[in-house]
């Protein structure tokens, strides 16, 4: 009995604890569920990750491949751009140098590189005498040219003639001589009162004919002859086409090579051996003997005046590849600027465009510049 009591008290034992370690241990195993889970879970996501790596690695790899391929497609379609660009550049440079470019329309493009130029400094601007002028508004004048030569004027002619017939006592000048109005010529004594008397110059001028020696008889006969050249007339044709507006009054420049003179028309004549023109009769002033009778003359006569907002001297406007131009003066170089011209009156011309107001332009020795631009064409055409 009392075996029997300690067994089953053993076996109650035995059952507790039995009991106590499965629960325990089934205690342990629901905490450790979690973890495990955990743990695969976690196991789970750096497998995937690794594959998601490497998946990206050769995504990467392959996006480096293709974008090297496309790097160097690009590269080579711009390499082949780049060679396009400049064959079209240097073929464009053999056809417009540097200095050279399209004038814009209405003085546009002042300061463009494009346009041609030449580069002078001032130091040999002035050696060559080049002279520059500002593009300003005035007067230009509607003109009608006429052709004609230098005459004496009448009255700058004297024939002296002695007063009375006589023999001639004394001869005080020559062939040749220059002599004051007043100046004694010679001395002649009367046939009549054999009484001398003196002949005097009646004008100044230039003894140009000589009858007169001492012991002659002066009788009718012309002694000497007295030109003054210190004014000339300019006797100018004006044909039936011009003769309804040429008129007495009206201001004429006229000019004989480089020198030009300024007058008006004093006298319109008939034509005294019955040509179908008229004279225009033309004082011009030769104080410094430089004209002589004879010379042929080239004459402008202004028939209308306007004022135009952009006039300049003929002496600027050059001929250049087929175009009437001016040299625009800007930053030490010399542009071509074609123009486009109004009215002229043979000293200056209307600039309708092609030029700006105060525009600084050659206005003395400009065919210089276009010597030098010819010459620089013709050394890039070869």
């Amino acid at each position: 009995m009392y075996q029997k009591k300690m067994f089953e008290k053993r076996w109650i034992n035995f059952s507790l604890n039995s009991g106590l370690s499965i629960l325990s241990a089934l205690l342990l195993i629901t905490a450790a569920s979690p973890v495990i889970a955990q743990n695969e879970h976690e196991h789970g996501d750096k497998q995937t990750e690794q594959h998601k790596s490497e998946a990206d690695h050769k995504h990467d790899s392959a996006s480096e491949t293709s974008t090297h391929k496309e790097d160097e497609s690009h590269s080579v379609d711009q390499h082949q751009h780049d060679e396009q660009t400049q064959n079209s550049t240097e073929s464009h440079s053999e056809h417009a140098s540097p200095e050279t470019g399209n004038e814009g329309e209405h003085g546009q493009g002042h300061e463009g590189e494009d346009e041609k130029h030449v580069e002078i400094s001032d130091d040999m601007a002035r050696q060559q005498g080049l002279s520059t002028a500002k593009a300003l508004a005035g007067e230009v004048s509607l003109t009608t040219k006429l052709y004609g030569r230098l005459a004496l004027s009448p009255d700058k002619v004297s024939h002296v003639r002695a007063r009375f017939p006589g023999s001639i006592t004394r001869v005080n000048v020559n062939f040749g001589d220059e002599v004051k109005k007043g100046q004694l010529l010679a001395s002649v004594e009367s046939n009549n009162s054999l009484q001398s008397y003196n002949l005097l110059a009646p004008i100044s001028g230039t003894i140009t004919a000589k009858e007169a020696s001492t012991g002659e008889v002066a009788a009718e006969q012309v002694l000497f002859t007295i030109t003054n050249t210190s004014s000339l007339w300019a006797e100018l044709k004006v044909f039936p086409e011009q003769a309804s507006a040429v008129k007495a009054g009206q201001k004429v420049y006229m000019m004989n090579g480089e020198r030009e003179f300024v007058s008006t028309i004093k006298q319109l004549l008939p034509s005294d051996q019955a040509k179908p023109y008229r004279i225009a009769r033309v004082p011009i002033e030769n104080t410094e003997a430089a004209l002589f009778p004879g010379l042929l003359v080239e004459a402008q006569v202004i028939i209308q005046q306007e004022t135009v907002d952009i006039r300049i001297p003929n002496s600027a406007i050059q001929r250049y590849e087929g175009s009437q131009v001016a040299f625009h003066k800007i930053d030490g170089k010399y542009q071509v600027k074609p123009l486009k011209l109004g009215i002229s009156d043979g000293r200056f011309s209307e600039v309708i465009s092609g030029l700006r107001q105060g525009d600084e332009i050659v206005v003395e020795n400009s065919y210089l510049i276009k010597a030098d631009l010819e010459k620089e064409g013709a050394a890039h055409a070869h």
